[in-house]
Protein backbone atom coordinates (compact mmCIF):
# COMPACT_ATOMS: atom_id res chain seq x y z
CA UNK A 1 0.00 0.00 0.00
CA UNK A 2 1.24 3.31 -0.78
CA UNK A 3 0.10 6.58 1.17
CA UNK A 4 0.93 9.71 -1.16
CA UNK A 5 -2.24 10.72 -2.00
CA UNK A 6 -3.43 10.09 1.39
CA UNK A 7 -0.45 12.40 2.80
CA UNK A 8 -1.10 14.92 0.19
CA UNK A 9 -5.26 15.11 0.87
CA UNK A 10 -4.17 16.14 4.78
CA UNK A 11 -3.01 19.62 3.21
CA UNK A 12 -6.29 20.59 3.80
CA UNK A 13 -5.57 20.35 7.99
CA UNK A 14 -2.20 22.69 7.81
CA UNK A 15 -3.19 26.15 8.83
CA UNK A 16 -1.51 28.88 7.39
CA UNK A 17 -0.55 31.95 9.09
CA UNK A 18 -0.07 30.55 12.29
CA UNK A 19 1.34 33.38 14.12
CA UNK A 20 -1.53 36.02 13.32
CA UNK A 21 -5.04 36.55 13.98
CA UNK A 22 -6.72 35.64 10.75
CA UNK A 23 -10.70 37.02 9.82
CA UNK A 24 -10.83 34.27 7.21
CA UNK A 25 -8.52 30.85 7.76
CA UNK A 26 -6.62 29.47 5.01
CA UNK A 27 -5.49 25.71 4.96
CA UNK A 28 -2.80 24.86 2.71
CA UNK A 29 -5.11 22.87 0.18
CA UNK A 30 -7.12 26.55 -0.38
CA UNK A 31 -3.21 27.95 -0.66
CA UNK A 32 -2.48 25.48 -3.12
CA UNK A 33 -5.31 25.82 -5.59
CA UNK A 34 -5.20 29.46 -5.48
CA UNK A 35 -1.84 29.11 -6.45
CA UNK A 36 -2.27 26.94 -8.90
CA UNK A 37 -4.91 28.51 -10.67
CA UNK A 38 -2.21 31.88 -10.75
CA UNK A 39 0.57 30.32 -12.08
CA UNK A 40 -1.63 28.24 -14.49
CA UNK A 41 -2.56 31.99 -15.68
CA UNK A 42 0.88 33.86 -15.39
CA UNK A 43 2.27 31.28 -17.77
CA UNK A 44 -1.02 32.00 -20.52
CA UNK A 45 -0.45 35.66 -19.73
CA UNK A 46 3.60 34.54 -21.10
CA UNK A 47 2.31 33.24 -23.94
CA UNK A 48 -0.95 35.47 -25.14
CA UNK A 49 0.17 38.67 -23.74
CA UNK A 50 3.88 38.77 -24.09
CA UNK A 51 3.77 36.30 -27.11
CA UNK A 52 6.43 33.78 -25.33
CA UNK A 53 6.04 30.19 -26.01
CA UNK A 54 5.24 28.54 -21.84
CA UNK A 55 3.38 25.32 -20.92
CA UNK A 56 0.89 26.34 -18.76
CA UNK A 57 0.16 22.50 -17.82
CA UNK A 58 3.57 22.37 -16.38
CA UNK A 59 3.86 25.76 -15.06
CA UNK A 60 0.47 25.00 -12.35
CA UNK A 61 1.61 21.21 -12.03
CA UNK A 62 4.74 22.57 -10.64
CA UNK A 63 2.31 25.14 -8.44
CA UNK A 64 0.34 21.78 -7.57
CA UNK A 65 2.83 20.34 -5.10
CA UNK A 66 4.86 23.26 -4.12
CA UNK A 67 3.75 23.41 -0.35
CA UNK A 68 2.91 19.34 -0.33
CA UNK A 69 5.84 18.58 2.18
CA UNK A 70 4.21 20.53 4.60
CA UNK A 71 2.53 17.35 5.45
CA UNK A 72 5.54 16.62 7.41
CA UNK A 73 6.45 19.94 8.66
CA UNK A 74 3.39 21.93 8.94
CA UNK A 75 3.54 25.67 7.57
CA UNK A 76 6.23 27.29 8.95
CA UNK A 77 5.48 30.74 9.70
CA UNK A 78 7.65 33.58 7.34
CA UNK A 79 8.69 35.35 10.50
CA UNK A 80 10.43 31.86 11.77
CA UNK A 81 11.91 30.88 8.69
CA UNK A 82 13.59 34.07 8.54
CA UNK A 83 14.41 34.82 12.05
CA UNK A 84 18.08 33.73 11.17
CA UNK A 85 20.21 32.83 7.48
CA UNK A 86 21.41 29.96 9.85
CA UNK A 87 17.49 29.06 10.74
CA UNK A 88 16.23 29.69 7.25
CA UNK A 89 19.08 27.55 5.51
CA UNK A 90 18.44 24.66 8.38
CA UNK A 91 14.57 24.94 7.03
CA UNK A 92 15.69 24.90 3.77
CA UNK A 93 17.20 21.67 3.95
CA UNK A 94 13.70 20.07 6.07
CA UNK A 95 11.73 20.88 3.37
CA UNK A 96 13.89 19.13 0.97
CA UNK A 97 14.25 16.06 3.47
CA UNK A 98 10.01 16.36 3.82
CA UNK A 99 9.64 16.68 -0.17
CA UNK A 100 12.29 13.74 -0.56
CA UNK A 101 10.21 11.29 1.74
CA UNK A 102 6.61 12.58 0.59
CA UNK A 103 8.22 11.60 -3.05
CA UNK A 104 9.53 7.95 -1.41
CA UNK A 105 5.67 6.77 -0.44
CA UNK A 106 4.89 6.45 -4.27
CA UNK A 107 5.78 3.25 -5.83
CA UNK A 108 9.24 3.21 -7.65
CA UNK A 109 7.81 3.31 -10.90
CA UNK A 110 5.88 6.45 -10.33
CA UNK A 111 8.82 8.46 -8.52
CA UNK A 112 10.59 9.38 -11.77
CA UNK A 113 7.57 10.94 -13.08
CA UNK A 114 6.43 13.14 -9.73
CA UNK A 115 10.16 14.07 -8.97
CA UNK A 116 9.76 17.43 -10.91
CA UNK A 117 7.11 18.63 -9.14
CA UNK A 118 7.24 16.88 -6.11
CA UNK A 119 11.17 17.42 -5.27
CA UNK A 120 13.01 18.85 -7.94
CA UNK A 121 10.83 21.89 -8.93
CA UNK A 122 12.84 24.60 -8.06
CA UNK A 123 15.25 23.21 -10.79
CA UNK A 124 12.41 23.59 -13.86
CA UNK A 125 12.66 27.14 -15.91
CA UNK A 126 9.13 27.60 -15.20
CA UNK A 127 9.58 27.95 -11.22
CA UNK A 128 9.86 31.65 -10.98
CA UNK A 129 6.44 31.14 -12.28
CA UNK A 130 5.05 29.03 -9.93
CA UNK A 131 6.79 30.49 -6.89
CA UNK A 132 5.79 34.25 -8.35
CA UNK A 133 2.09 32.66 -7.81
CA UNK A 134 2.74 31.63 -4.47
CA UNK A 135 3.51 34.93 -3.43
CA UNK A 136 0.63 36.11 -5.34
CA UNK A 137 -1.44 34.18 -3.56
CA UNK A 138 -0.17 35.53 -0.21
CA UNK A 139 -0.40 38.93 -1.48
CA UNK A 140 -3.80 38.52 -2.33
CA UNK A 141 -4.65 36.70 1.34
CA UNK A 142 -3.17 40.00 2.74
CA UNK A 143 -5.29 42.42 0.77
CA UNK A 144 -8.10 39.96 1.84
CA UNK A 145 -7.52 40.52 5.71
CA UNK A 146 -6.25 44.35 5.10
CA UNK A 147 -9.78 44.82 3.40
CA UNK A 148 -12.01 42.90 6.01
CA UNK A 149 -9.96 45.59 8.52
CA UNK A 150 -7.66 43.20 9.74
CA UNK A 151 -5.16 45.33 10.67
CA UNK A 152 -2.54 42.30 11.93
CA UNK A 153 -1.86 41.71 8.32
CA UNK A 154 -0.47 45.55 7.23
CA UNK A 155 2.92 44.37 7.16
CA UNK A 156 2.77 41.01 5.54
CA UNK A 157 0.82 43.87 2.85
CA UNK A 158 3.59 45.96 2.39
CA UNK A 159 6.30 43.22 2.08
CA UNK A 160 4.54 40.69 -0.21
CA UNK A 161 3.94 43.50 -2.16
CA UNK A 162 7.58 44.54 -2.09
CA UNK A 163 8.36 40.84 -2.94
CA UNK A 164 6.76 41.14 -6.36
CA UNK A 165 7.51 44.22 -7.08
CA UNK A 166 10.74 43.00 -6.61
CA UNK A 167 10.37 40.07 -8.63
CA UNK A 168 10.24 42.27 -11.86
CA UNK A 169 8.42 39.49 -14.00
CA UNK A 170 6.05 41.42 -16.19
CA UNK A 171 3.62 38.51 -16.29
CA UNK A 172 3.43 39.42 -12.31
CA UNK A 173 2.47 43.32 -13.06
CA UNK A 174 0.56 42.11 -15.97
CA UNK A 175 -1.82 39.81 -13.45
CA UNK A 176 -1.79 42.89 -10.76
CA UNK A 177 -2.11 45.70 -13.12
CA UNK A 178 -5.85 43.68 -14.64
CA UNK A 179 -6.80 40.87 -12.08
CA UNK A 180 -5.50 41.86 -8.06
CA UNK A 181 -7.95 45.02 -7.92
CA UNK A 182 -10.84 42.61 -8.25
CA UNK A 183 -10.09 40.62 -5.55
CA UNK A 184 -11.12 43.15 -3.35
CA UNK A 185 -14.84 43.62 -4.65
CA UNK A 186 -18.12 42.43 -3.14
CA UNK A 187 -20.31 39.46 -5.04
CA UNK A 188 -22.57 42.33 -5.92
CA UNK A 189 -19.58 44.70 -7.67
CA UNK A 190 -18.03 41.88 -9.03
CA UNK A 191 -21.92 41.22 -10.59
CA UNK A 192 -21.46 44.38 -12.15
CA UNK A 193 -18.28 44.26 -14.35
Amino acid sequence: MNAFFAYVARMKYIRRWGLMRNSFPENDAEHTLQTVMIAHGLAVIREKVFNEPCDAEHCGMLALYHDAGEVFTGDMPTPVKYFTEELHEKYAQIEDAARQRLLSTLPKELQETYRPYVADMEKDPLWPLAKAADVLSAFLKCAEEKQAGNTEFEEAYRTTKKKLENLKLKEVDWFMEHFAGSFLLTLDELNKM
